[in-house]
C-alpha cells in the first residue's frame, strides 16, 4: 500500500517549498521512496516512518502542471501538481446594479463585477440561501441576469462562484405590485396617411427614464422602429407601405402597451410608387440604425453585371435585389443595402434601405441613396430608368421639402472637402470612385435627371 494523504489544492509558486504527507504498508519502514518528476527525473526521497507515515518536503524551479511519481518496492502513486511564476490575483465578486425596490412579478436587470474571473466562467445568483435564480457567465470581468420574484420580502441576494470560493451579497425589497394605468400613450395620431408617405408619430411615456427604448409596431408583427424616451416623450418617423386599416403598436413591456388604427389609403391614379420592401424580403431594415432627415439626393449605379432584363418579371427582379442584399449586408458587413432604392432596366423602382434611416452608400450618407442596377461606366442607362428615376427623385424631393435640385451649395464629402454641389448629386462628386459612370453623370443622365426635377418641383 502506498498512499497520498495530503498534497497541495492550489497552485505552488515556483521555489515554493511545500509538503507531501502520506503512508505506505508498516512492512515498507526504513525504506526509502523513489521520486519521479515529469516522467524523466529521478530523486531518491525521505524514508518511510516506522508507523508507515512518510513526508515529502519539495519545491520545483519552473512553472507547469508538474507530474510526480513516488514509489517504493512495487507500490507507487502520482500526482499533478500546478506551479504558477506569480500568485493569481484574488477574485472578487460584487453587486453594482440592483434595484433598491422590486415590485412583484415585474422584471429587473441585476449585475455586478467579477473581478479576474476568466470570460465564460459560471456564477450562482441565489435568492435567500436556498434559491437558485439564475447561472450568468462573467464577460469582460461582469456578468449580468435578468430576475423576478413572485412575493414580497426583504430578500438576500448572493452572486457564487461554482466552487464556491468566492460570493458577494445584498439585499432587494420586494415590494406587493400596485395596478396602473398604461404608462405609453399616442398623441393626436391621424386617423388617415396616404401609402409611402413620412409620418410622425409621438406620445408620452409617464415615469420612464430618458433613454428608455420602446418598440413600435405594426399589425403585432412589424417592427418600424425603436424611439427612445426624453423627458417623459417619445417621437418616431416612419413610412407605411401597405394600404388598408393598420394596427400601430406603442410598446414598453408585455403589460404597458397603447394602439391606434391608421387607415393608409392608396395613392392618387399616375402618383409615383415604388415596390414596397415586402415585395423581396420579410426582414426590415433594422431599427436601431440612425434616424435619417434627408439633406439631399446622391445617385449611384450598383456595378453588378448581368441586371435584369429590361422585360423581367417582379419574380425576377426580387431575386436581384436578394442578391445586391447579400452582397452588402454578408460582402460589405452592412446592416442593410447601402442604397435607400434601386431602379431596374424595367423601370420598376424598389425600396431598398428603409428611407428614414442612414444609409451606407457615399459615406457622408446624409441624404437619400439611388442606384441604377448594372453597369454604367460606358452604357447609359435606357429610357424607362430614365423616367422612373426623375419620378422617384420628384417624390422624394416634395417628400422632404427640397426645393431646388440644380443650385450649387456648399457641401461635406468623404474626399474632397467642402464643394459647392447641387442638392441631387453624383457618387463621384463626394467620393474619390468611378460611380456613377462617366464624369459629370453622363451616363445616369444625371444632368438632365436633375433639370427635369427641378421643373418639375416648380410646378
Amino acid at each position: 500500500m502506498l498512499q497520498i494523504t495530503q498534497a497541495p489544492q492550489s497552485p505552488v509558486l515556483v521555489q515554493q517549498r511545500f509538503s507531501i504527507l502520506g503512508v505506505a504498508s508498516p512492512f515498507y519502514a526504513g525504506n526509502n521512496l523513489l521520486l519521479t518528476i515529469d516522467g524523466q527525473f529521478r530523486a531518491t526521497g525521505p524514508d518511510i516512518n516506522l508507523d508507515g507515515t512518510w513526508q515529502i518536503d519539495f519545491l520545483f524551479q519552473q512553472a507547469g502542471n508538474r507530474r510526480l511519481k513516488i514509489e517504493v518496492g512495487t507500490e507507487s502513486t502520482e500526482l499533478t501538481i500546478p506551479v504558477v511564476a506569480t500568485a493569481p490575483q484574488a477574485k472578487q465578486l460584487q453587486f453594482t446594479q440592483v434595484p433598491t425596490r422590486l415590485p412583484v412579478l415585474q422584471a429587473a436587470t441585476i449585475g455586478g463585477t467579477a473581478a479576474n474571473f476568466p470570460d465564460g466562467s459560471a456564477l450562482i445568483l441565489r435568492a435567500d440561501q436556498q434559491f437558485d435564480l439564475a447561472k450568468p457567465f462573467v464577460n469582460a470581468g461582469k456578468w449580468q441576469t435578468t430576475i423576478g420574484f413572485n412575493q414580497p420580502g426583504k430578500r438576500v441576494l448572493e452572486i457564487i462562484s461554482s466552487d464556491g470560493r468566492d460570493r458577494a451579497q445584498t439585499t432587494i425589497d420586494v415590494v406587493a405590485a400596485q395596478p396602473r394605468p398604461p404608462r405609453v400613450s399616442f398623441t393626436n395620431p391621424p386617423k388617415q396617411v396616404k401609402v409611402e408617405t413620412t409620418l410622425t408619430l409621438a406620445g408620452d411615456a409617464t415615469n420612464y427614464n430618458n433613454g428608455d427604448q420602446l418598440i413600435l409596431r405594426a399589425d403585432q408583427t412589424l417592427e418600424l422602429a425603436r424611439p427612445r424616451v426624453q423627458d417623459g416623450k417619445w417621437q418616431a418617423q416612419t413610412v407605411l407601405r401597405q394600404t388598408g386599416q393598420r394596427l400601430i403598436e406603442i410598446i414598453g413591456s408585455e403589460q404597458d402597451k397603447a394602439q391606434t388604427i391608421i387607415e393608409v389609403i392608396g395613392a392618387q391614379a399616375g402618383t409615383f410608387q415604388a415596390q414596397p420592401r415586402t415585395t423581396w424580403t420579410s426582414t426590415p431594415t433594422p431599427s436601431d440604425l440612425p434616424a435619417l432627415q434627408p439633406k439631399g439626393i446622391t445617385l449611384h449605379h450598383t456595378f453588378l453585371t448581368n441586371p435584369p432584363a429590361t422585360n423581367a418579371s417582379i419574380a425576377d427582379e426580387a431575386a436581384r435585389m436578394r442578391v445586391i442584399y447579400n452582397g452588402h449586408v454578408n460582402g460589405n458587413g452592412w446592416a442593410d443595402i447601402g442604397y435607400h432604392f434601386i431602379v431596374m432596366p424595367s423601370g420598376r423602382v424598389y425600396s431598398a434601405r428603409n428611407e428614414t434611416k442612414r444609409g451606407a452608400h457615399d459615406v457622408v450618407n446624409d441624404g437619400l441613396g439611388v442606384a441604377f442596377d448594372g453597369v454604367y461606366t460606358s452604357a447609359t442607362i435606357n429610357q424607362a430608368m430614365y423616367n422612373s428615376a426623375i419620378a422617384l427623385c420628384t417624390t422624394l424631393c416634395k417628400r422632404y421639402g427640397i426645393t431646388n435640385t440644380v443650385t450649387p451649395i456648399p457641401t461635406p464629402t468623404a474626399d474632397f472637402g467642402t464643394r459647392n454641389l447641387p442638392r441631387m448629386m453624383g457618387h463621384r462628386d463626394r467620393v474619390a470612385t468611378e460611380c456613377p459612370g462617366t464624369e459629370g453623370g453622363r451616363t445616369v443622365r444625371l444632368p438632365d435627371i436633375r433639370q427635369a426635377v427641378n421643373g418639375n418641383l416648380a410646378t
